[in-house]
């Protein structure tokens, strides 16, 4: 890069300057080229004790780095300079015919004065070619300083200089061929980028207005899905609550038909006078606890319908007997056994009502698969256990009452997808598999072994 701007004399030229700036660069070449020639003979003529020369010589070195400084002013210099260089050549070239003979074979010298043809356009550089094959002739035939060459040697150098004169000529006229070229290509691929670059601009607008339309039909999808979700939400939640009812119902018609028939049975006795103070302190009591257990159920009703998002620490085997409180009586009035192993020590910390709520459906679904099917083996197990390095907890539901028909198993976590019929909401599993994967960061599946359906809920333990 400090090369170029060198040779250039540091100037900028445009895209329609490249034969300027060609010049420029052989002119400064030659500068430089014959700078280190002189010094050389300039060392060498001080060796040989011909100082005036060896100072003439320094004297143009001087003028050429003078004139490269000149060169970077303005560009209005550069036909002075070049002229001044063409006139210096001429007298050096002169003088080498002047004084010195044929056999040193300096005059190889002459051969690199041609180059003048570079520094300038059309005729003005065989103008100078001109001039110097006449100044050779006339050096020759003055009569004050003999020369050494003959008139012979003249004429050939004169007839090489004419040659290699066309030769350069030539490859000026190519050189200015190939950058017409070049300038046509430059042009033509400039066009091509211009006319691709609209194309560009084009399709960019036409894809910002694809993308325009396509935010809005994903955010009116989004709005749709978010809107289902609510709708599905507010079902489950009213399918849940119907449910809910129902067990409170199923668990409240035992202790009610106690507390009735234990009402009875006092006024009866005390119809009849045949009670004693202490019995009916005893049946009261009872009628007392059932009426609390009632209390208790209410709670545990409101408790778990409260939306409360906050994660809470409690221990595994609470979640899974509060999902068994609601869900018992309904297996024991069908004579279905559910068995839990779980560590008392286990805590997690999650949202442990909607947990609740899941290991409800996961537990009712298996309580209606063995009604449904009755089953002979009516056994739920529900086991508790770490997974993958202790990073998970895995609450298991399993059962032996057939298990899932492999035509449908894909479909089973689908909103609306129930195999009870009427008696199904088709959501209860969806909504599981979006509580554990969206509001507590688990994961939720299933498969068929031991003649049954096993349900595998994962819960992250960090």
């Amino acid at each position: 890069m400090k090369l170029n701007n060198f040779l250039t004399s540091g100037l900028v030229f445009d895209e329609g300057e490249h034969k300027i700036q060609s010049r420029y660069s052989m002119v400064n070449i030659s500068f430089v080229l014959s700078s280190f020639a002189l010094l050389y003979a300039a060392f060498h003529n001080l060796i040989s004790n011909d100082v005036a020369l060896a100072y003439a010589e320094l004297g143009i070195v001087l003028f050429n780095i003078f004139s490269t400084f000149i060169l970077r002013i303005d560009r209005k210099y550069f036909e002075t300079i070049t002229t001044v260089l063409c006139l210096e050549y001429l007298i050096f070239f002169n003088l080498l015919i002047l004084f010195h003979v044929p056999s040193e074979l300096k005059h190889i010298w002459i051969f690199t004065y041609p180059i003048v043809l570079l520094y300038f356009t059309d005729k003005h550089g065989f103008y100078w070619i001109s001039a110097f094959l006449a100044t050779m002739f006339i050096v020759n035939f003055q009569p004050f300083i003999p020369t050494y060459y003959s008139l012979f040697q003249i004429s050939y150098l004169s007839l090489d200089l004419i040659i290699i004169s066309i030769i350069i000529q030539l490859y000026r006229n190519k050189i200015d061929e190939y950058e017409e070229t070049i300038r046509i290509q430059n042009n033509e691929l400039e066009n091509f980028s211009n006319l691709l670059q609209a194309e560009v601009d084009q399709k960019t607008r036409e894809l910002l207005v694809m993308n325009q339309n396509l935010e809005i039909q994903v955010e009116q999808k989004v709005n749709e899905l978010l809107k289902k979700d609510r709708i599905i939400l507010s079902q489950s939640r009213h399918a849940a609550m119907g449910e809910m009812i129902s067990m409170i119902a199923h668990q409240w018609r035992q202790p009610l038909s106690n507390i009735t028939l234990g009402i009875s049975n006092l006024k009866i006795n005390s119809m009849l006078r045949e009670i004693e103070p202490s019995e009916v302190l005893k049946k009261l009591e009872t009628i007392s606890d059932t009426i609390l257990y009632l209390s208790e159920t209410i709670d545990d009703f409101q408790s778990f319908f409260e939306p409360n998002k906050k994660k809470e620490s409690i221990e595994v085997d609470k979640i899974i007997k509060r999902a068994l409180s609601f869900s018992m009586p309904k297996a024991q009035a069908y004579h279905i056994e559910i068995s839990l192993t779980c560590s008392d020590d286990i805590v997690i910390n999650t949202h442990a009502n909607e947990l609740v709520q899941v290991l409800i459906n996961l537990i009712n679904n298996a309580i209606d698969a063995n009604i449904i099917t009755q089953a002979k083996n009516a056994l739920i197990e529900i086991e508790v256990e770490y997974y993958k390095d202790d990073k998970y907890l895995l609450i298991i539901v399993k059962d032996y009452a057939g298990g899932v028909d492999e035509e449908i198993k894909e479909k089973i976590f689908e909103p609306y997808f129930s195999t009870k019929g009427k008696n199904g909401t088709g959501i209860g599993l969806y909504m599981s598999k979006m509580i554990i994967e969206s509001h507590i960061g688990g994961k939720i599946d299933f498969l068929n072994q031991y003649e049954g359906a096993t349900f595998r809920v994962q819960i992250p333990l960090t």
